[in-house]
């Protein structure tokens, strides 16, 4: 029915195009002269909109979406000269998936020459680059153009550049298949488009607006930096910070004005001196308000000198021919994430040298990547939408929320826009004429809230704290461009007229600087941090009942949104170590803190939770890890016991922060106020779940979370995993002793490839290229990079240094005279690299001991006892059988773990290395493994030790008989699986192959039989064995 009614749809397309050029071809010669008269509004009026129509697109909005969500978006045509050129202030059209726009299409009249126009060309790339879109459309519909957006446009590129593809009109109906495959509103609500023209990939050799304007930035505050600091040699270095931000958000404030239409255009080129940009300053703000040009708090900026010719350059850099941007075109979302980056350095300035180098936070995250457009929308739907759907303006004005780590705004803008839209929506369903104060009707039919509204709202509702002074000021930055988007000049001086106040408003109570994990309760722990002016002025503490009265006499805030820091407790005492032994103290109100091990991310969900009201929502994205790692317990107690979890999205492997970084993340939706159930949606596919297509979505009573390991599988899966555990309480870790390898903490010298051996010696090359033979008494075999199939013997391929010997009493390092008389070749060796061994950091490090392995566990575990080792890492259940004696290297999560049969238990190691390769176990341990691109799951011991064990009653002979059998069965696996790896006969080889298939299915079924799993069973964790 479908196909019959997509191939009716097609016809009349064809047919709709077919009428079109037609009605073009018959008047072609009229529209094409030079001197014709008629214009690009005939045009879109004739051509054009139909035009679109048949690709799908809801051209004049007939399914009457919301304003914000309509599909095609028409502007009215502004031209303007820049630098002899004209060029119209935005498209004729913007194409749109929900709000975010896809492409534009900028139509020319027909006597425009498209395919040989430079300007035409440049105009359409300048709009898409600038929009950071993949593609843009130029068309006068006698040809129609695909141009390339993510080159960069430069002034004399020819019309050529970055051409995609060029049609014909003649040739719309025989190549319709083609353009619609490409822009259609199915291509890009498919996805289809998206891979078409690689929006996904990172591509070579381009240069996207966001990198480019942040390289100008960062290359502007180290030119105003280094002439401010030579011509004002007195200034301190947080005087120089606070100047050249200041002075960048001014200039790029005003350049962004003018190409909205606030501003006369190229207003900032008539400036020769500091003095006339201090006047032209002064003037924006008796017009704008708002702090951001206020000189009487800043008065540092009125007395400084800065030089002409610098200031000249950095103005010249922002227009036409210099540059290519079009500001008009640029949404705020893209600024935040390009001063997300710019955030992340500050100038140093040491004997009167400047440097810009990371903060030190910044550097203990390992760099900063700016949140995701798309995540940022869906935490800001997914959180604010309950509080505010359905709801009326009065019942949305006591909302209030915040970022306590805004960064440079991008949560809060997005934040402030869907309360634009949601106070919109609101007055049009209450009729206009209740509210003709609050909205106005402008082009098209569509209504726009008034000035003063804008600047209502955005100081009712939102609020914002971070540490950084900058990140504040880029904050409220953002907050005063976002009140002024798609606000015209005119409305400026209506307000003014109505108002008697400036277009802007102060935001200096709304958006704060302050450390949002530590308030005054911190000085009753370490009183000296209040007289320690630098130790006061790095913690930067915050009162929140101070900060925001209004909010606290409410009872809190009613949302919580961002991305908050994820630094780990170790990196965190390199740059603040009181701050984190406050933390771990026992007057911190962190519980997240109180153990060994945390990340900040966790004190933020916990400082968050204190400032909701109890109706309130919290839309975080963290990383998932804290689900099962042993370091998450204190959150998941926290988070369980107070049945704060409403909603996970759960993103598995997917990097939603693409490339630059590896994050395993999810968004986290908690309450303030117990939820009596949550629900969890793993995303697959997250091009799709981009798009709004949602993968299952599983719904758990809210007990089902414990401080325990957090599994979130399929209600089927979970209940075969909850019998098992029921009817086989008995743990792995019960019944075998489950260890990581040795940790030498300098493998590439302690573990050695031999090039040559003897009986007594081992010889090798060292890291230096130096040839050494040693005593083969003092090393043991090991494995490096070794792959373990399932079922294998391993085979050492190296030799490791084992400088201990193993008694009753443990592990003794062998003493220095020891070595230098039983191993003096090997000491040798040693000493020639004791600098570097000595540099490792080591547990009961003696100066005679600097030759000890950096940590002491698992020493005694390789004593000649069988063992199974298995790579941490795995893309299924390998687990390999060693009867050598193997030295393994571990921890962390590389790269094998061993284990071993407790002596109390009369349980084979065979048996058992049968049951952790059974599908049903090896689906429990990546149901709770962290996972790591490319499909692989983490065995490590947190995620292996709790396995149900199917005791065996030794007694029962029947029970004893399958348990022997299946080690029969194992013993013969491993032989078959090691002929087939090792025989030189492909038919031998294809037998063993064939045999040791055989042997695993009939092992698998003894395992099931023994605990009681059907083939619904193995169905139901089906999908879990091929999570990616």
């Amino acid at each position: 029915m479908k196909s019959d009614l997509a191939a009716m749809g097609k016809i009349q397309n064809l047919q709709a195009i077919q009428v079109l050029v037609n009605r073009f071809s018959q008047n072609r010669d009229a529209y094409i002269r030079a001197d014709s008269d008629y214009n690009e509004t005939q045009l879109r009026t004739d051509f054009l909109n139909p035009f679109l129509a048949t690709l799908g697109w809801d051209v004049f909005n007939e399914k009457q979406a919301p304003q914000y969500l309509r599909e095609v978006v028409h502007e009215d045509i502004v031209e303007v000269a820049d630098d002899g050129e004209i060029f119209t202030k935005k498209p004729d059209y913007a194409l749109r998936l929900g709000a975010a726009r896809k492409f534009f299409v900028e139509a020319k009249r027909p006597s425009v020459p498209i395919a040989n126009s430079d300007a035409a060309a440049f105009q359409v790339r300048r709009y898409g680059w600038n929009a950071r879109l993949p593609i843009s459309v130029l068309t006068n519909f006698d040809q129609l153009v695909i141009y390339d957006c993510r080159v960069r446009p430069q002034a004399g590129d020819d019309a050529r550049v970055a051409r995609f593809r060029v049609y014909d009109y003649s040739e719309y109906v025989a190549r319709f298949d083609e353009i619609y495959a490409q822009l259609s509103r199915e291509a890009v609500y498919t996805g289809s488009f998206d891979a078409q023209f690689g929006v996904e990939q990172e591509r070579v050799g381009i240069e996207p607006f966001d990198a480019y304007f942040l390289g100008q930035i960062e290359t502007w505050r180290l030119q105003l930096a280094q002439d401010i600091v030579q011509q004002n040699p007195a200034l301190t270095e947080g005087e120089v910070n606070f100047l050249v931000q200041r002075l960048l958000n001014r200039i790029i404030f005003l350049r962004i004005c003018e190409d909205r239409e606030l501003e006369r255009y190229q207003l900032l080129q008539f400036v020769q001196t500091y003095d006339d940009l201090k006047a032209l300053f002064h003037q924006a703000d008796r017009r704008y308000n708002s702090g951001l040009f206020d000189f009487i708090e800043d008065q540092l900026s009125l007395s400084i000198v800065v030089s002409s010719t610098v200031l000249i350059d950095i103005f010249r850099e922002l227009y036409y021919p210099a540059s290519p941007y079009a500001f008009s075109v640029v949404e705020s979302g893209i600024l935040g994430e390009i001063y997300e980056r710019f955030l992340a350095k500050h100038i140093v300035v040491a004997e009167q040298q400047i440097s810009v180098i990371d903060k030190d936070e910044v550097a203990a995250s390992q760099g900063v990547v700016p949140t995701p457009q798309y995540i940022v929308d869906a935490i800001i739907e997914k959180t604010l939408s309950p509080l505010c759907v359905g709801k009326s303006p009065a019942q949305l004005a006591s909302l209030r929320l915040a970022d306590i780590a805004c960064g440079s705004g991008a949560f809060l803008v997005a934040a402030y826009q869907y309360l634009l839209n949601a106070y919109l929506g609101a007055y049009l369903c209450e009729g206009v004429d209740c509210h003709r104060d609050k909205v106005y009707e402008g082009a098209q039919n569509t209504w726009y809230l008034t000035l003063a509204e804008r600047q209502r709202i955005l100081c009712t509702h939102i609020f914002g704290v971070d540490i950084d002074p900058q990140a504040v000021e880029i904050t409220r930055f953002s907050l005063l461009l976002k009140v002024l988007e798609d606000v015209p000049s005119t409305a400026i001086a209506a307000h003014w007229q109505a108002q008697h106040t400036r277009a802007l408003p102060s935001l200096q109570g709304n958006i704060q600087c302050g450390n949002s994990l530590v308030d005054s309760a911190y000085f009753d722990y370490d009183q000296d941090a209040l007289t320690d002016t630098e130790h006061y002025a790095q913690l930067n503490p915050l009162d929140w009942a101070m900060a925001f009265p209004t909010v606290f006499a409410s009872g809190g805030f009613d949302a919580l949104i961002g991305n908050p820091p994820y630094i780990r407790i170790q990196n965190m005492v390199r740059y603040s170590l009181r701050e984190v032994q406050y933390y771990q103290s026992n007057v911190s109100p962190y519980t997240c803190a109180q153990s060994d091990n945390f990340d900040k991310y966790a004190l933020f969900i916990e400082r968050g939770l204190s400032l909701l009201k109890p109706t309130g929502r919290l839309g975080y994205i963290v990383p998932h890890k804290f689900f099962s790692l042993k370091s998450g317990q204190a959150l998941r107690q926290l988070l369980s016991e107070r049945q704060h979890v409403a909603e996970i999205v759960h993103f598995g492997v997917q990097q939603v922060f693409g490339q630059r970084r590896t994050t395993y993340t999810c968004i986290l939706m908690l309450s303030g106020a117990a939820m009596p159930r949550f629900t969890v949606e793993h995303v697959s596919d997250l091009s799709a779940w981009r798009r709004g297509k949602s993968d299952e979505i599983a719904e758990y009573q809210a007990d089902y979370l414990t401080e325990a390991l957090w599994e979130f599988v399929s209600p089927a899966a979970r209940r075969v995993f909850e019998r098992l555990r029921v009817d086989y309480p008995t743990t792995l870790g019960q019944v075998a002793d489950i260890f990581v390898g040795v940790q030498t903490s300098a493998d590439k010298l302690y573990i050695v490839t031999p090039v040559a051996e003897t009986e007594a010696d081992v010889t090798f090359v060292d890291v230096a290229g130096a040839t050494w033979t040693i005593e083969k008494a003092i090393v043991r075999p090991c494995l490096k990079d070794v792959a373990l199939p399932a079922y294998s013997r391993p085979q050492a391929n190296t030799y490791v240094i084992f400088p201990y010997t193993i008694g009753e009493d443990g592990a003794r390092l062998y003493t220095p005279e020891e070595m230098q008389v039983r191993f003096p070749q090997c000491w040798a060796y040693l000493n020639a690299h004791q600098h570097t061994l000595s540099q490792r950091s080591i547990q009961g490090r003696t100066p005679e001991t600097w030759y000890r392995y950096g940590r002491s566990q698992s020493l005694t575990k390789f004593d000649g006892a069988l063992k199974l080792i298995w790579p941490v890492l795995s893309l299924e259940a390998r687990y390999a059988y060693d009867d050598q004696n193997i030295i393994f290297t571990g921890g962390g999560n590389g790269p094998y773990y061993g284990l071993r049969p407790r002596p109390d238990t009369e349980l084979s190691i065979h048996y058992l290395q049968a049951v952790l390769s059974h599908p049903v176990i090896e689906a429990m341990v990546r149901a709770i493994g962290s996972a790591f691109r490319g499909g692989y799951r983490s065995h490590g011991k947190q995620f292996v030790r709790d396995l149900p064990i199917r005791q065996i009653d030794f007694a029962d002979a029947g029970e004893k008989a399958v348990h022997d059998s299946v080690v029969d069965l194992v013993k013969a696996l491993i032989q078959a699986t090691e002929r087939a790896a090792t025989t030189t006969v492909p038919a031998q080889r294809q037998q063993a192959e064939q045999q040791a298939y055989r042997l695993r299915q009939a092992i698998e079924r003894k395992i099931s039989d023994l605990y009681h799993i059907t083939a619904t069973d193995l169905a139901a964790v089906g999908a879990i064995l091929e999570w990616e």
